[in-house]
């Protein structure tokens, strides 16, 4: 299951994701992520571990990023951002920015995107 929407699937149709029965797969060292898509948009739910890091990037898609537990460090544009569990990062396409976890904890994040089909590629 790629996360594509079913061919037959119209942009109205709604689709349940249940996480917990998805596959995930390792994108960067230590960070699981589950992708789906719909037309315009993708989703990826993203299981960071303990004292995880995504390194700085950047994308011409607008993300948003909400935690759905524990807490994370985003570095954007420079500045440090913390975000904690229920909380969400706004970030337009274009900008620099970079992730990590404290070694204390995990994360994990729902991020989503204007359509994108590939994550950003390593630096």
């Amino acid at each position: 299951m790629n996360g594509d929407p079913p061919k037959d699937m119209r942009a109205h149709d709604p689709r349940t994701i249940d996480w917990s029965q998805r596959e995930f797969s390792e994108v960067r060292p230590g960070i699981l992520g589950s992708t789906v898509h719909t037309p315009q948009l993708t989703a990826t739910l993203y299981r960071y571990g303990s004292g995880s890091s995504w390194e700085e990037h950047e994308h011409p898609q607008d993300q948003i990023t909400t935690v759905l537990e524990g807490s994370i460090d985003f570095f954007v544009a420079g500045a440090l951002v913390r975000l904690s569990e229920g909380e969400t990062a706004l970030l337009p396409g274009g900008v620099r920015h970079a992730a990590e976890v404290p070694s204390t904890t995990g994360a994990v994040t729902l991020n989503v995107l204007t359509r994108r089909d590939n994550p950003p590629a390593r630096v």
